[in-house]
């Protein structure tokens, strides 16, 4: 039986998008898109899988128990390239207790691995508030420039956003995002965008303020990451270069994988930049050819 499937992303229109998806090598439809959810069951940006002559999504198949050895109802997992052409809002996200109270959703920890970003890019990550009030009274009086914390980032840098925490993506940079699949976000500072009806979009501030840690969380970054990134109960990473080897846990059944560099193929399947794809592990040795970097993950 074949072990990998493609994926047929789903493209997010966004205020601050455009076109740089492209030199990812996605075919996006318009000149607005900011996001391609290249792995998603989510019913908001739903992929997509040939399987035996059709074209299903990717939450149907991952309904074949005969295919995914897995007890889980839901795909637990949300892969997304994003490419920002403006700053996003600055944002916190639920934890579990908190999301399946008011939304019956899963929580939303998330990372990033930055593909490309201008020299000298920072992200917004994190806080100085100490207390509850001084977050409160930052916000009445929209001092964000004192109260949201900047990290320095480069090509290659990984980061933990865990719920709670304070982040945003800036201008020119671009992510590899790994997520739950979940979709909770909530705006606590927006820099004044306007929608599509020029209108201010909506803030959620006392949910943030219900959300965010203080003080804040310890930072979780991991300076040009290389081979096994990240692991957590969550979700795990593994960064594949050429010459490497990665291997296959037999208790794990199955794998996400997202080219980020290169051509070449993954046992016999060619594979380009910006594609994706399931790997139903068959206890099999992942073979790669060609100049693949590969970004691999999975939950336990």
């Amino acid at each position: 039986m074949n072990s990998i499937f493609k994926i047929k992303p789903y493209f997010s229109e966004r205020i601050w998008g455009g076109s740089k998806l492209r030199d990812f090598g996605f075919a996006i439809p318009n000149e607005k898109i900011g996001e391609a959810w290249v792995i998603s069951a989510h019913e908001n940006g739903m992929g997509y899988v040939d399987y035996l002559g059709k074209t299903i999504s990717l939450k149907e198949f991952y309904q074949n128990k005969a295919l995914f050895a897995d007890s889980r109802a839901e795909y637990p997992l949300l892969v997304k390239i994003i490419t920002a052409n403006d700053y996003l809002s600055v944002q916190v996200h639920p934890d579990d207790e908190y999301a399946l109270k008011h939304h019956n959703s899963l929580g939303k920890p998330e990372s990033w691995y930055i593909l490309d970003c201008p020299v000298g890019a920072k992200l917004i990550y994190g806080h100085n508030a100490k207390t509850k009030a001084e977050m409160t009274t930052a916000i009445e009086q929209g001092a964000w420039k004192e109260v949201l914390k900047e990290v320095d980032i480069a090509p290659g840098d990984f980061l933990y956003v865990e719920p709670g925490k304070i982040h945003a993506i800036t201008p020119g940079v671009t992510v590899y995002e790994l997520q739950r699949s979940s979709d909770i976000t909530y705006r606590l500072y927006d820099y004044d965008h306007l929608d599509d009806l020029k209108k201010p979009r909506e803030l959620h501030i006392e949910d943030s303020l219900k959300n965010i840690k203080i003080p804040d969380s310890a930072d979780v970054i991991v300076r040009q990451a290389q081979g096994a990134i990240f692991d957590s109960p969550y979700f795990s990473l593994f960064l594949y270069q050429p010459g490497q080897n990665f291997a296959v846990n037999p208790e794990i059944p199955w794998y996400q994988l997202t080219v980020i560099a290169g051509s070449g193929t993954i046992n016999g399947v060619d594979f380009k930049m910006g594609e994706s794809a399931i790997y139903l592990n068959q206890n099999q040795k992942l073979a790669i050819t060609g100049n693949l970097k590969v970004i691999i993950s999975w939950i336990k």
